[in-house]
């Protein structure tokens, strides 16, 4: 009891009690435990008064209990995790309930969530292995990764825990940014062979580079065709940031070619024989097929949009508000230059220095007459 001195620093220790909401000085009392206090400074004086405002403070029921109002196995809070209001409403619910059920409740299982350590973290991100036994990519294992961090978090936020274990654990870089874009003469035979309910969800995505579920799940009440304006509230995007889109004159054509086809207590914008569309995904593979075109995916429609804003001459600020990318460095990823690009450059730097000498002599010569 009192100071004691290590290397770095002294160290406070008091007899205390814990009744789970304050701790108590407890000097000869039974069951107190020695709690203890780092002072953070090797100057015996400075330690002294420290001791002293800690004793005051425990005297004075100051110092607030350490203990947690009740352990919870991580099973049990994920089943109680699944079912928060603002984690349902989340555009990736499905991935989240399958993360916890399927790959991260099997393995943190019934260990209580205060027992849970970033060893463990890495542990579990050293042994995830797909379904079929080999490993996964970076970025599968940073999917969970970034879930489990969630579910920490919204029990620290409750109380359940002190601390997130898995935010002290780093998520390398996966390295996988992709470039793949389409060219013009891609994109027109890709389109000529979708089928009808996939071109106008194509031309969005190729023209705004909407994420697919903020196309699939658009509703009218969200389409200004006046004012030709998309507006998403947070609820709608990834980001859950509202976020307007401008539609450009060809979209609005078709927005409004889709609404005179509206169908009677359906909101949605994009169906297939009046019901909502759940996925494209045979719809765009067969397109592709049909197109001859091969590695693209759907998301690369987005590097697609964003390279041709680039192109068309948007600046980088509009350009990320319509996409939806919160910095400038994911705006980039999206933004594919390629050698045509770069010609294009050399040809503007030439023009730009060729005019500037022809102005530079023009202006010698008027100041010679």
């Amino acid at each position: 009891m009192g100071l004691t001195r290590r290397r770095e620093s002294y160290y406070v220790e008091f007899p205390v009690l814990d009744d789970g909401k304050i701790l108590m000085l407890a000097r000869g009392v039974p069951g107190a435990r020695l709690k203890r206090w780092k002072v953070g400074n090797a100057n015996r004086t400075i330690a002294k008064q420290q001791e002293a405002l800690i004793k005051t403070a425990l005297m004075k029921g100051e110092i607030k209990s350490e203990k947690l109002p009740g352990l919870m196995t991580f099973r049990a809070w994920g089943e109680k995790y699944l079912e928060l209001p603002e984690i349902k409403g989340l555009a990736s619910y499905r991935n989240h309930v399958e993360k916890v059920n399927c790959w991260l409740g099997p393995f943190f299982g019934d260990k209580l969530l205060t027992e849970i350590t970033p060893d463990d973290v890495e542990a579990y991100r050293a042994q995830r292995r797909l379904r079929n036994g080999k490993p996964p990519t970076t970025a599968t294992v940073n999917g969970d990764h970034a879930i489990l961090k969630q579910l920490l978090y919204q029990a620290v936020k409750r109380g359940l825990l002190l601390t997130n274990p898995a935010s002290r654990v780093t998520m390398p870089d996966p390295h996988n940014e992709r470039d793949r874009v389409l060219t013009p003469e891609e994109w027109t035979r890709l389109y000529a062979e979708a089928a009808p309910h996939l071109k106008p969800i194509l031309k969005v995505a190729y023209h705004l580079g909407l994420r697919y579920g903020e196309i699939v799940r658009l509703s009218w009440d969200r389409v200004d065709l006046r004012r030709g304006i998309i507006t998403l509230t947070a609820n709608d995007t990834k980001a859950r940031k509202p976020r307007k889109v401008p539609l450009t004159p060809e979209l609005t054509e078709v927005f409004r070619d889709l609404y005179k086809v509206r169908y009677l207590g359906q909101d949605r914008v994009f169906l297939r024989n009046g019901e909502s569309i759940q996925s494209v995904r045979t719809a765009f593979e067969n397109a592709k097929e049909r197109a001859q075109i091969a590695n693209f995916r759907f998301h690369d429609l987005r590097h697609c949009a964003a390279t041709n804003m680039r192109r068309a001459g948007v600046d980088v600020m509009t350009a990320m508000a319509i996409i939806g990318h919160r910095s400038e460095k994911m705006y980039k990823r999206y933004n594919t230059i390629d050698e045509a690009d770069l010609k294009q450059a050399a040809s503007r730097i030439n023009t730009y220095i060729t005019l500037a000498h022809q102005e530079a002599e023009a202006q010698t010569q008027n100041s010679a007459i």
